[in-house]
């Protein structure tokens, strides 16, 4: 997987989802991202920082879970419990997550 290709895919897709322009999603991060840097992260030519992503978040309003969120490959399509799984995850509030991941880590006694 090249991850830096994934990531631009990414970010592409939830930036066009927004109904924005790279310029606008420069904008947004604050700092403001130059286009033409959005432009090479989207094309997968860029290495991304973790301020950069974080930025990105920023912009895109996403965590960075769901920008790590790639498609799955065709072969491994999502199956339903992994299906609900997301949707329940997407849909809670922080306080909810905390909890959901403080029970998930003590039934795997982690």
């Amino acid at each position: 997987m090249d991850l830096h290709r994934e990531l631009g895919k990414r970010v592409r897709e939830l930036r066009r989802r927004l109904g924005i322009s790279q310029q606008e999603l420069g904008e947004r991060c604050g700092r403001g991202l130059a286009m033409q840097r959005i432009g090479e992260i989207e094309r997968g030519e860029a290495n991304s920082t973790l301020e950069t992503v974080e930025l990105l978040c920023k912009g895109l309003g996403c965590d960075p879970l769901e920008l790590f969120m790639f498609r799955p490959a065709k072969d491994r399509p999502l199956n339903l419990p992994d299906k609900r799984l997301m949707e329940l995850w997407r849909g809670a509030d922080d306080k909810t997550r905390t909890k959901i991941l403080r029970i998930l880590a003590e039934m795997l006694d982690r």
